[in-house]
């Protein structure tokens, strides 16, 4: 049989798992678009605008397949462009597939200094965008060798989990590509060199440790080694936290489970047992600016390998693999102590998780005016009485540190932004996961956020996607105002930042505006629960529900980083 250009990437991607495209039309790319609405295995999820695209195919590639988007060139591209970065940032397969200007209109420009469509004039500037946003990109302006360079980019997106970006000449979608191999077969290459020294190193670590601990990453998901990773901490009976990023990929139910790691701006008994220990093992945990006093600090009682790279404190080891050092990990014999108390939080509520924090959670949460206290006591709530398991997506706002408490007794079913840290990922990513897993999502979002890609509430409507979006109504960007002046919340007769605050919206107008969906206004923990119940009970649509509070209210952390 053969196959166009277009026909072949289809292709592709449904072998490497990706079955859903995300984007926006346009000239340059319909011709692929075209490929995939003739393809009965895909869909082509157009969405309202091009960084919603690209979120949501980084949403998408977070669940163990090749995230996939196209819109078009220059103009769209460049509109996603930050979409893109968060998948290399965070380390996401995902594939940029993007048509580009023909070999004629790169002559006429150059000749007679027309710009052709959406060109700056300054040569291929898609291109040069996104090699510094991806782990390798190409432009294929012949048909010789087309397909064997389109699967080296779509292997390297897999093997090294990270963004790809290939550009195709308009003319080129409908060429036949050629002699190409009937499957895209690949296995991860696993490097061994740092293997015996990493080992070692953790062997005289356990052997002296009083208290050990396990800090359980992304990676893992990214290359399926959960299961791997999950025999090493029960063999040597070892505490185990996950970090934001990583959040569920196992269920929190595990006896090992001691919590998430969020931030070491968030002084708990997470952070503490985290922070304390004489051992801290990270397996495939990427680490960013929440994560610096922790790093600096631990020194050598730090052993860490994620994405081929091992490291002793400051020492870097020779390449290792994740998959390699664990092979190596597990053939360890007991090490550690099984007499060791452990600090787990399995089985309990969100509330008894939050109960270290004590009076720094400020007014009850089931009483008086609405706070982020009372949002999480009710979204922890509400998850407890469901049966069928909500896929949480938690943007990147205050409501980060409360956010790391509710418990998630399923896998793989929590997204956050933590490292990239981009307000407004969290509710277009959530997009993506649903058409990964099907599961119902449930967003929490702030409204600086929200207001950033609140038209993505529509794609929720046009698609049926039964999403319920909490936003957490304060009127302002509060996490920028609380980083840059405190003490707006520390003295109450402050004024915030001219710049933070935000025009109030409706929100539970929505529906009105976007042709659907179910909008409500909440202002106490009943409220909330009860909204969150009658939004479950209307699974045939989504519904944005505002979750007013006083723009002085903070997180429980937040108000201990504060003295407060």
């Amino acid at each position: 049989m053969s196959y166009t250009v277009a026909e072949f990437i289809t292709l592709r991607l449904k072998q490497l798992g990706c079955y859903h495209v995300f984007g926006v039309p346009g000239t340059s790319c319909s011709d692929f678009i075209d490929s995939l609405v003739a393809d009965p295995d895909m869909q082509f999820v157009n969405t309202v605008n091009e960084l919603e695209a690209g979120y949501a195919a980084d949403g998408y590639g977070r669940q163990g397949a090749i995230g996939a988007v196209s819109v078009a060139y220059g103009v769209g591209t460049l509109s996603m462009a930050n979409g893109i970065a968060s998948a290399l940032t965070e380390r996401v397969p995902l594939a940029v597939i993007n048509g580009g200007p023909t070999d004629k209109d790169l002559r006429l420009e150059a000749e007679y200094d027309v710009l052709f469509s959406h060109s700056t004039g300054f040569g291929k500037t898609d291109l040069k965008v996104f090699r510094k946003l991806t782990l390798g990109a190409a432009e294929i302006r012949t048909l010789e060798g087309a397909a064997d360079r389109i699967d080296r980019l779509l292997i390297m997106a897999m093997e090294r989990s990270g963004p790809v970006y290939i550009e195709i000449p308009q003319d080129l979608w409908k060429q036949p590509i050629g002699h190409f191999s009937p499957n895209l077969a690949y296995s991860p290459r696993r490097f061994r060199r740092g293997a015996r020294a990493f080992t070692n190193a953790v062997a005289d670590k356990l052997a002296q440790a009083s208290n050990p601990v396990v800090l359980l990453g992304a990676e893992l998901v990214r290359f399926g080694l959960i299961d791997e990773a999950l025999h090493f901490v029960e063999a040597q009976n070892l505490p185990f936290y996950t970090t934001l990023l990583s959040k569920s990929l196992i269920s929190e139910s595990h006896p090992l489970f001691c919590g998430v790691y969020d931030s070491d701006l968030a002084p708990s008994t997470v952070t503490q047992g985290v922070e304390s220990s004489d051992c801290v093992i990270a397996l495939g945990c990427l680490f960013g600016i929440d994560h610096r006093y922790m790093v600096t600090t631990l020194g050598d009682k730090l052993l860490r390998v994620a994405f081929n790279k091992a490291m002793i404190g400051t020492e870097v080891l020779p390449k290792l693999s994740l998959g390699a050092s664990l092979e190596s990990l597990n053939q360890l014999p007991e090490l550690s102590r099984t007499d060791r108390q452990i600090p787990t939080v399995a089985g309990q509520t969100y509330q008894d998780r939050r109960a270290q924090w004590q009076s720094k959670l400020g007014d009850n949460p089931y009483s008086g005016t609405l706070g982020h206290d009372g949002i999480f006591a009710a979204i922890g709530d509400f998850l407890m009485e469901q049966n069928d398991p909500y896929y949480i997506s938690l943007d990147t706002c205050l409501a980060s540190f409360p956010g790391a408490d509710i418990p998630v007794l399923d896998t793989q079913c929590f997204l956050a932004n933590p490292i990239w840290l981009s307000i407004g990922q969290g509710t277009p990513a959530a997009i993506g996961a649903y058409y990964a897993t099907g599961k119902r999502p449930l967003i929490v979002t702030g409204d600086g956020g929200f207001q950033m890609v609140s038209q993505a509430f529509s794609s929720f409507v046009q698609n049926q996607i039964p999403g319920i979006i909490v936003v957490i109504d304060n009127g302002s960007y509060a996490i920028e105002q609380f980083l840059i002046d405190g003490t707006f919340f520390t003295e109450p007769d402050k004024a915030p930042l001219d710049y933070v605050t935000l025009n109030g919206w409706k929100y539970e107008n929505m529906p009105h505006v976007y042709n659907g969906g179910i909008g409500l206004r909440v202002t106490s923990y009943e409220d909330l629960l009860g909204a969150l119940r009658h939004a479950h009970a209307r699974p045939d649509q989504p519904c944005v529900i505002a979750a007013q509070i006083p723009m002085k209210d903070l997180p429980a952390e937040n108000r201990a980083f504060l003295g407060i």
